[in-house]
């Protein structure tokens, strides 16, 4: 059995203990402790061919504390792991793009398959019958999701998969980027189609993913064995710089995976650029961006239509041509129209912010 907390490096931590026997191993037949239990445990730490446990014998007591919910997997490549492994052992992950570069047929018991990604290779091991589900179970052939743990044996880390893998339903030929003017075109083509609902199409800001819109399988029932191409234009001004985009295809049911990214530079067109905040109206939190062509002071002000200024949202000197994000606060702003200005190299640049309550 293995368990994680929110502490450690990556933001969780993991740790094994077993082989079950006695009360535990019977909390868990009986469905007393499930995924997403939580627990308290107490016992004598060891390290096993480099694999922190609590091995059987030295699992002292526990405490079925509460039922609660699964944490979310961590997205990672086999490329992280290679390198920070030690830092993901035991965790709950997700590595999307997976293959087989050369095993085919059924999984065998006691068996370590290799697979791959874009970015490296890693040790599958398939464990004995009461430990893993696969057996039996046909290998893809195609690309695959592993969400499941990281172990680590004496030959190094590997993936511990207990449950078959998610064969991705959309065989993704193709996913490109191209500016067009101040927006940018993504165009996508897919080979086959089995139970796709869709795509959301994910933009990266501010060092995290946000859904822009969601694109519907052209396929009547989501499933399909001719090729099907999709375009979907980004309807927001891009400041300048680089701007990374993705797919998140979505299954009937309700399962995803990730397309690898595609970016895009977006050069200036004029000696300012300020972008339109998003989202507007605003009531909490907007974010909106900036730029100027030259590396010279500039000053992003707000203004009511008084013309009175009510916060000065950056003073500095931007790096040259680069786009700059600000995050603005309109929790404690009165409801109405307000103006954001910016200023530099003589000139300014205004767009419109409106607060609803």
């Amino acid at each position: 059995m293995r368990f994680q907390d929110d502490t450690g490096p990556t933001g969780a931590s993991g740790l094994t203990v077993g082989p079950e026997s006695g009360d535990l191993q019977q909390d868990i037949v009986d469905g007393n402790i499930t995924q997403g239990t939580q627990l308290y445990v107490r016992g004598t730490l060891s390290d096993s061919n480099g694999l922190l446990r609590i091995d059987g014998p030295d699992l002292d007591n526990y405490v079925i504390l509460d039922q609660g919910v699964l944490p979310a997997p961590q997205e990672v490549s086999l490329s992280t792991l290679q390198s920070s492994g030690e830092d993901y052992e035991s965790e709950l992950l997700r590595v999307d793009g997976l293959s087989f570069p050369s095993a085919s047929g059924t999984f065998n018991a006691s068996t370590t398959y290799t697979v791959e990604d874009e970015t490296a290779s890693l040790d599958y091991r398939v464990e004995s019958s009461d430990q893993t589900q696969l057996i039996g179970e046909s290998i893809p052939t195609g690309t695959f999701t592993y969400e499941g743990v990281l172990g680590e044996s004496s030959g190094g880390f590997q993936l511990v998969p207990i449950r078959p893998a998610t064969a991705l339903p959309v065989v993704l030929t193709g996913f490109t980027a191209i500016q067009n003017g101040s927006s940018v075109s993504l165009t996508w083509q897919t080979a086959s189609e089995t139970n796709n609902a869709g795509f959301r199409v994910q933009y990266e800001q501010t060092g995290s993913w946000q859904n822009l819109d969601f694109v519907p399988s052209k396929a009547g029932d989501g499933t399909t064995g001719q090729a099907q191409s999709y375009r979907y234009t980004v309807d927001r001004d891009l400041g300048p710089g680089t701007h990374r985009f993705r797919l998140e295809q979505v299954d009937l049911d309700e399962t995803t995976a990730l397309s690898d990214t595609v970016q895009v530079e977006v050069g200036m067109e004029g000696a300012l650029h300020l972008s339109a905040p998003a989202p507007n109206p605003a009531s909490e939190r907007t974010i909106l961006s900036f730029a100027v062509r030259e590396g010279t002071e500039a000053e992003v002000v707000l203004y009511n239509m008084l013309g009175q200024q009510v916060k000065t949202l950056y003073k500095g000197t931007p790096r040259s041509g680069q786009s700059k994000s600000l995050n603005v606060d309109a929790s404690g702003l009165s409801s109405g129209a307000y103006v954001v200005q910016l200023r530099a190299e003589g000139r300014t640049q205004t767009q419109r912010l409106t607060v609803v309550r």
